[in-house]
């Protein structure tokens, strides 16, 4: 393979960083982003798609339960993860700002319509996570933080 084949297969391909490549917020966004898996696990969701990216946007977590919401239907739940490495400032919480909410609508709008044969309850949270260095991170989760544009309906 001569070096402009291997060029271009490169840059085609989905590359992610080595932990120790990523710059220090990145890595904060990464630990939290584990943690609320965790946590979502440990109460009985089952993840669905992480750092699902499209042209309009990103939405950091979706999962799924059934019988959350409605019993008898499974809850899709698509998770922003905020963070912060320190306590003081701007809680992680209030940059979930109203043009983030439309990027990440219109990010869920897309999923949805991908998987529309899922009858299901859909559902936005907010999880803000502060993660100081050697102390044990704390959780803030937030369900139906926040609503979408458009109503979604079957």
């Amino acid at each position: 393979m001569n070096k402009q084949t291997h060029k271009h297969l490169h840059q085609r391909q989905f590359w992610t960083p080595h932990y120790r490549f990523l710059t220090a917020a990145r890595r904060v966004g990464r630990s939290a982003e584990n943690l609320v898996i965790h946590y979502l696990k440990n109460r009985g969701w089952s993840i669905l798609a992480r750092n699902y990216e499209t042209p309009r946007g990103e939405v950091d977590i979706i999962a799924c339960k059934m019988h959350a919401d409605l019993k008898g239907y499974p809850t899709v739940v698509f998770v922003e993860v905020k963070s912060r490495s320190n306590a003081e400032g701007l809680s992680p919480e209030l940059n979930v700002t109203a043009a983030k909410q439309r990027k990440l609508s219109a990010t869920i709008r897309q999923w949805i319509g991908n998987h529309a044969r899922l009858k299901a309850v859909y559902r936005c949270d907010i999880a803000a996570l502060i993660v100081p260095r050697k102390k044990m991170p704390r959780i803030r989760y937030y369900p139906n933080a926040y609503c979408l544009r458009e109503p979604f309906g079957w």
